[in-house]
């Protein structure tokens, strides 16, 4: 289980425990995700089933927790989204193993007992469960396999996920909600707020009439939480900080302690007490942090991505996709094009080269536009020179620019214009 805290851009993921695991400001994973290639995760999720389980019998094999395959797998689920790799964040992986389990003894009608199923579900999700333990988990295992093997009991083929083909599923559903939702780049929404695309996102595609296929379950927090462990790792690397802050929350919980007693301004209070009581109020004044801290309970993948949506759609986020690339980015203003991302196989950001090109391609398409350029460039050069005096130049390229509008409206031909492009400009500026 995770906790979501939305902030002023963005979300900070943690653990119950107070353990912040990510911090997304600018929601790029989202973006990353929406846009992944998620076929070396479907080849790694087959390669570690077929590792495990037997497909012809439904047969356990392999004996070892530590599993390679498992390293990769889970690898690859952090390439496609960072929270996506460690099982004990969020029961994803280990869903989607257990439900491809289901799938293949419901397909081919294999009859196991109950023993059995928690035998082969067990053996099949065991190293993705140890592969990246952290304190974050709070549900007992026996829920998600009681859940699974209620799905298999009942050959319910409805409530199969897929395996692996649901986070295709997934993305595939997310790029309908950015587009209908919160592109900005959309021109046929354009004149709509998000509230309107929202209500028409629900009036074309929930066309039984629940107002909501998903239910968030909101906790409220006076405090955010302190630490930021971002692996396992960290315990180990950085024992000076836990030690610390163990001491800093101790000293804390004494402080408070004789302040549950504090009710009326009629209680005196010892000189230490007053002293750190007016420190904290100095502090209390100068912060500009959030005072109150809503937080969103989240178990699996599918339930954080929508949430992130669901974010986004109530903070009027201006998402687009970048004219360059394609890819979507947060925008900053409306009249931002271009993300700033360097694209693969590019040297520099989309807002670099995205313009040039831009700017290429709309030459190429008006001869008259390209004659000016070429034209402005040769001048200009003059008057960095000194051989044209900027009063010179001012007159040329306002000219230049009248003509140019004569031409696109018809009332000169782009021979005349470029002729004229092309005289001495002492001669034009006799004239």
């Amino acid at each position: 289980m995770l906790l979501i805290r939305p902030q002023q851009t963005g979300y900070s993921a943690s653990t119950p425990y107070g353990d912040v695991v990510l911090q997304s400001g600018d929601h790029q994973e989202l973006f990353d995700f929406v846009e992944a290639d998620l076929a070396p995760f479907q080849q790694a999720f087959t390669s570690f089933f077929e590792s495990r389980i037997d497909k012809a019998r439904a047969a356990c094999i392999g004996e070892a927790i530590q599993s390679v395959l498992a390293g990769e797998l889970c690898d690859r689920a952090r390439e496609v989204h960072p929270l996506l790799g460690n099982d004990s964040y969020l029961d994803s992986l280990s869903t989607m193993l257990i439900d491809y389990l289901n799938a293949l003894l419901i397909h081919r009608r294999i009859e196991l007992t109950k023993e059995q199923y928690f035998q082969a579900a067990i053996h099949l999700s065991d190293p993705i469960f140890h592969c990246g333990i952290a304190r974050g988990r709070i549900k007992a295992r026996e829920e998600l396999l009681e859940a699974q093997y209620h799905i298999y009991e009942k050959r319910d083929m409805k409530s199969l996920i897929g395996g692996h083909v649901h986070l295709v599923r997934l993305q595939k559903q997310l790029r309908l909600w950015l587009y209908w939702i919160l592109d900005a780049s959309a021109a046929r929404f354009s004149k709509l707020t998000i509230d309107e695309r929202c209500r028409l996102y629900r009036q074309v595609f929930n066309t039984s009439g629940i107002s909501s296929d998903l239910i968030f379950t909101e906790r409220f927090s006076w405090s955010r939480p302190q630490r930021e462990i971002l692996s396992v790792e960290s315990y180990v690397q950085r024992p000076e900080e836990i030690l610390e802050w163990q001491e800093g929350t101790g000293e804390r919980k004494d402080y408070a302690k004789a302040f549950r007693e504090l009710d009326g301004d009629a209680v005196e209070l010892n000189g230490e007490l007053d002293r750190y009581l007016k420190g904290e109020i100095d502090k209390a004044k100068q912060s500009d942090e959030v005072a109150l801290f809503n937080e969103y309970e989240v178990n699996d993948f599918a339930h954080l991505v929508a949430l992130e949506v669901r974010l986004m759609a109530g903070e009027s986020t201006s998402v687009k996709r970048c004219r360059h690339c394609s890819c979507y980015f947060l925008a900053e203003k409306t009249t931002i094009e271009y993300c700033t991302r360097i694209a693969p196989g590019e040297s520099a950001p989309c807002d670099v080269i995205g313009p040039k090109q831009s700017f290429s391609r709309l030459l190429e398409g008006d001869g008259a536009l390209k004659a000016y350029n070429s034209a402005y460039k040769t001048f200009y050069a003059r008057q960095r020179r000194g051989t044209m005096s900027e009063a010179e130049f001012s007159s040329w390229r306002d000219e230049a620019k009248r003509r140019l509008q004569d031409v696109r409206e018809g009332k000169i031909a782009l021979e005349e214009y470029t002729t004229w492009l092309k005289q001495d400009v002492r001669k034009w500026t006799a004239n």
